[in-house]
């Protein structure tokens, strides 16, 4: 009684997004414990415009996608 558990897993390329979700989920729960359900209805992540993640594909082209020394090989 009274033990409350609150995790995450992280997995993939972008573990600081799945921990800033998690600990934004953890401020909700621990505000509406507390009896604050105005602020624990409130989002207070902050994302960042160009997405989770950003990759180039600039330099890939048909022809050297995978060569030897390129992450498929």
């Amino acid at each position: 009684k009274n033990l409350y558990i609150v995790g995450s897993k992280s997995y993939g390329r972008a573990p600081t997004f799945l921990m800033a979700t998690g600990y934004e989920q953890v401020r909700s729960i621990a505000a509406f414990m507390a009896g604050d359900i105005e602020s624990s209805e409130k989002v207070e992540l902050d994302l960042p415009e160009t997405g989770v993640c950003s990759v180039s594909f600039s330099n890939i082209t048909p022809n050297n996608s995978c060569e030897t020394n390129s992450c498929c090989s």
